[in-house]
């Protein structure tokens, strides 16, 4: 049975709202440079430290995912041949969605599926669903497949809102929940997007029965005249082959916001950040830190943290990376034209894109076999701490998320 019920009409026409991608551009990457025990990343173009290996995303469209069972849900089939790679590099920065088929060997795994997310009588700012991932396997990619809908009325939310996709590790007794973030995405103004994307790096956790959330800091729902809010599905597809993922993920620190400006030794960035061990297999061959973060909130001092430049400093065992995030290709996203100020650059990110964070090659700082301790800081761009003297209401912060890639 085709999976075709819901999605078959999009992928007809092709998943992004302006159609496919007409300006090409050069994949932007980060390397690593050290300087005496300092490492700073910055953009290059072609590099493998930032794809991981696994290249950025495709022309997608669905694929036959076996027999229905007796609801008429399809089933994921078992690998049976090896499925070509997708180019995820020759898609970047923007992977945007476009028409054709998945490969008949990959296995497709539906999460949400036109999930309608908003804000209004009932609170659906943030919703979950169970989804079935296939046993541990010989993948050579995963990618995710992520669609922003308007809703049946047409009326998407009128406004830019972070969002987020996040896997459930574990919950405690008390209700909390260890979540570790998949894929960071801005919602874009009053239209539609889609983006195929490369999350091989996750494929240790995505096996077996799993809580997958997604989550949109939308304020609109049925009725507002400001929009409906937003239809979300996601698709994760499993490229038998030779194995590249990682062998194991360490989940840093799930989405977390960090207040910034604020001086005052009990509010800064310091005070909201603790120290973190972490042990790391001493048979590991290689580590990979996953950073991502995107700065909110404008009209502050310097116009943070949204409009300003702002360095990420991330200390492993006292060596010390350097990540500057800033986007300044916003008005070559094909995710246009929108509504309001989606061409200015921003820090993290740009309406209508998934911000996929850098990827920094942190091995030769790591003591495998051993305590490890990681740190974490957000400075300006010249290296000073961020003072902010002329605050708004909404305070200037950064969504962060950080994960270890190990391979052994």
């Amino acid at each position: 049975m085709r999976a075709v019920a819901v999605l078959g009409i999009c992928f007809a026409i092709g998943c992004s709202s302006s159609g496919s991608r007409t300006n090409a551009m050069d994949d932007v990457g980060f390397i690593v440079k050290p300087v005496e025990d300092t490492y700073v990343a910055s953009d290059v173009t072609d590099n493998p430290v930032a794809t991981l290996d696994i290249q950025q995303p495709i022309d997608v469209g669905l694929t036959d995912t076996g027999a229905s069972n007796d609801t008429g849900v399809a089933q994921p089939r078992e690998p049976i041949a090896e499925a070509p790679p997708y180019d995820f590099t020759a898609a970047a920065p923007w992977y945007a969605c476009a028409g054709g088929a998945f490969p008949e060997e990959a296995v497709v795994v539906d999460g949400f599926i036109q999930e309608h997310q908003y804000f209004g009588t009932e609170n659906r700012r943030e919703v979950e669903i169970e989804v079935d991932f296939p046993a541990p396997g010989s993948w050579s990619q995963v990618g995710l497949l992520f669609r922003l809908e308007c809703p049946e009325s047409g009326l998407c939310d009128h406004w830019d809102r972070t969002g987020s996709v996040s896997l459930v590790l574990e919950e405690s007794e008390e209700g909390n929940q260890e979540q570790v973030e998949i894929a960071r995405h801005i919602t874009p103004y009053k239209i539609e997007m889609c983006q195929y994307i490369d999350i091989t790096g996750m494929a240790p956790l995505l096996t077996g029965k799993r809580i997958l959330k997604s989550w949109i800091d939308t304020w609109v729902g049925p009725g507002h005249a400001q929009g409906e809010g937003w239809r979300v599905t996601t698709q994760f597809v499993f490229y038998p082959g030779k194995p590249k993922a990682p062998d194991e993920v360490v989940n840093i620190w799930g989405r977390r916001q960090i207040t910034v400006g604020e001086v005052e030794p009990d509010a800064n960035v310091d005070s909201q950040i603790d120290p973190k061990s972490f042990m790391i297999p001493a048979d590991a061959t290689r580590v990979v830190a996953h950073l991502t973060t995107t700065g909110h909130s404008f009209g502050n001092h310097l116009n943070c943290a949204e409009f300003c430049q702002m360095n990420q400093e991330l200390y492993i065992n006292g060596v010390k990376y350097t990540v500057n995030p800033w986007r300044d290709d916003c008005p070559q996203n094909p995710v246009s034209p929108q509504y309001g100020t989606w061409e200015f650059p921003r820090n993290g990110w740009c309406p209508g894109a998934i911000a996929t964070g850098t990827y920094l090659e942190v091995t030769d700082a790591i003591n495998p076999g051993e305590n490890n301790v990681i740190d974490f800081d957000i400075r300006l761009a010249n290296g000073t701490e961020y003072d902010n003297i002329s605050p708004v209401d909404l305070l200037p912060s950064e969504y962060v998320s950080l994960k270890l890639y190990v391979w052994r």
